[in-house]
């Protein structure tokens, strides 16, 4: 039958009712009418709510009303005084019995009473009648021993419990460790000084006034002339420059005893070819940075880094961007710490090396197109080689020194002769090589010398050069981008080491040359430098055979050093290594290592 609609719209405040009404349910509609019906009868079997109305409870309620008043009226005194509130359970019901506590009131003070010792506990109490006495002395005004009164007895009793507790937490001692801590003291400076720019002169400047406002014809000015903005390379002046330190002022001489270790002779490295990887380790370990090992040579990037061979003490010299040459006593504090500055160059000093024949010869290449010797004896940087071209590296050709090897960025070598007074080149060939980064002669046979270029590392035979066309003996293949540098093995020359832009350090046997020399070793390393770093350039320790060391772009920062075979052997860091060394240089026979970063500073480890 159906159903009015009169009865669907029918309302009515009880849904029990409101279900009743309908006359076809579904099975929903009755399962909710027997689940209401079930609520009913729940409801209707509670016991009412007893209402409390004997006296004593309210006796006992208007008693605890007061006792809370008064706690409140306290605690607000006790804020106004700068005391802090003494927070109590409520009156009536302990911290054990009451319900809302979730920590039982026993394990919270045994947990208390152990973790502080007993002149630093702080005692948790339940309000008694003596407390509600105390209070009511208080408001009296009563005095207690020493004029005080009970308050501020009180106070005084719970301000020691305060510092007593803080002292045991150790608050200041930690405060002071971490104001330590946080104070590092910046290392000193040592070398060159920062020079402050001098400002020059504000000049006054005429009011600017317009002519048409002037009622004046304006007059026509002539159009300048058409500039050539490209940039012409400066040369330096021809002839001998004078060995001054810039550093020092024009009156500024090096010291007697800077040149008597300056001219101390040559003593032979004990290269030996195997070594005890293990007893080498140890003594790479004891090899150290000091802060007083670390000085600002030059005023801007190194380029180039070479160690003097003298035992007594160490003297190192760095070529930087713009043609400065800084020298370097490390024991001295004469002048700048030691260091003296010299401009003998006008653009990138990249390539140094002391003559082995005559320590006391340092000469020096640049990207100017000059070769100079800096002789301290003579005290001038003498003219060695001069040529309009760029000139990149260079290389001792025979074994007094007196004959180099030098080669440009446009692919040409040269043969110098330092002993001819033309300052030109004995011979020029033109290699099938584009740019070259270094020349590198063998130790032993001085015939025989590698070039490393673009894309490409070549061994020659100096004795068969020519003009044009001359072909390599050997050729070292598996570089696919710039080889920085190529340098045979110290002592037998029967390994080559490579350095190259992508990302590969290589070791060749060069025992024999063929036209492809066998690859020995390849390390994967990082050597992309960037913009504004120095190329890493890998060199042999001069008194290993098989031992070489790196640069590194890894945190924190380091210096590496590998075995021939490419096993890692020790990195060199140390607290006052903060910067990426691209250049280095071993000491000739003793365990010095010294690096060049891009900001001028030599860092010299020392066992």
């Amino acid at each position: 039958m159906p159903i009015d609609k009169a009865e669907r719209r029918y309302h009515v405040k009880d849904s029990f009712v409101k279900l009743q009404k309908i006359q076809v349910q579904t099975p929903l509609q009755k399962q909710a009418i027997g689940n209401m019906r079930r609520r009913s009868v729940r409801i209707a079997c509670r016991p009412p709510r007893q209402l409390v109305t004997d006296s004593t409870n309210e006796s006992s309620d208007s008693e605890a009303h007061v006792q809370s008043k008064k706690r409140r009226l306290l605690g607000a005194g006790a804020r106004a005084i700068g005391q802090p509130r003494n927070v109590s359970p409520k009156a009536g019901c302990s911290p054990e019995s009451d319900p809302q506590n979730q920590t039982p009131y026993s394990s919270l003070k045994s947990r208390t009473r152990a973790a502080c010792p007993e002149k630093a506990s702080i005692n948790v109490k339940v309000p008694s009648d003596s407390d509600s006495e105390s209070h009511s002395s208080e408001d009296d005004g009563s005095l207690g021993p020493g004029g005080l009164s009970a308050y501020e007895l009180k106070r005084l009793k719970n301000i020691q419990q305060n510092k007593a507790f803080f002292s045991f937490l150790k608050f200041q001692e930690t405060t002071d460790a971490l104001r330590a801590f946080s104070r590092k003291s910046k290392p000193q400076t040592r070398g060159l000084k920062r020079e402050r720019p001098q400002q020059a002169p504000v000049s006054a400047v005429a009011t600017r006034k317009s002519l048409r406002l002037q009622r004046l014809h304006s007059v026509e000015a002539p159009v300048p002339e058409q500039q050539d903005f490209e940039e012409e390379k400066t040369l330096n002046q021809s002839g001998p420059i004078e060995m001054v330190p810039v550093n020092l002022g024009a009156n500024g001489r090096l010291p007697q005893s800077f040149l008597d270790c300056w001219n101390e002779p040559y003593k032979c490295a004990n290269v030996t070819q195997k070594v005890n990887l293990n007893g080498y380790k140890s003594s790479l370990i004891g090899m150290t940075l000091q802060e007083d090992q670390v000085a600002k040579v030059v005023k801007n990037r190194i380029f180039s880094v070479a160690v003097h061979p003298c035992t007594s003490t160490v003297l190192v010299a760095a070529g930087d961007k713009w043609g400065h040459v800084g020298l370097w006593d490390v024991n001295s504090d004469y002048g700048d710490d030691g260091v003296y500055l010299f401009e003998p160059h006008s653009r990138p000093v990249c390539c140094m090396y002391f003559s082995a024949s005559h320590p006391a010869h340092l000469l020096t290449l640049s990207y100017d197109g000059t070769i100079r010797c800096a002789d301290v004896n003579k005290a001038v940087f003498d003219d060695v080689y001069q040529r309009e071209e760029v000139l990149s590296c260079f290389d001792f050709l025979s074994k007094d020194g007196s004959t180099l090897i030098a080669g440009g960025c446009n692919g040409n070598v040269m043969v110098v002769d330092r002993r001819a007074q033309s300052m030109s080149h004995e011979m020029l060939t033109e290699l099938d090589i584009m740019v070259i980064r270094t020349v590198h002669v063998h130790p032993v046979d001085n015939n025989y010398f590698v070039v490393a270029g673009k894309g490409s590392v070549c061994i020659y035979d100096a004795r068969c050069l020519k003009p044009k066309g001359s072909r390599c003996v050997a050729s070292l293949q598996g570089h696919t981008k710039t080889v920085n540098s190529a340098y045979f093995s110290p002592l037998s020359g029967n390994r080559v080491l490579t350095t190259c832009m992508d990302d590969q350090l290589r070791v060749y046997d060069s025992t024999r040359f063929c036209s492809d020399v066998p690859l020995l070793a390849s390390i994967r390393h990082n050597n992309n430098t960037g913009r504004w770093l120095t190329k890493f350039r890998a060199v042999w320790n001069p008194t290993l055979e098989d031992c070489f060391v790196v640069g590194s772009m890894a945190q924190p920062r380091q210096i590496e050093m590998f075995h021939e075979s490419g096993s890692l052997l020790h990195t060199f860091r140390g607290d006052c290594l903060g910067s990426v060394c691209s250049i280095n240089a071993f000491h000739p026979s003793r365990s010095v290592l010294v690096a060049g970063n891009s900001s001028g500073r030599l860092h010299v480890f020392m066992g």
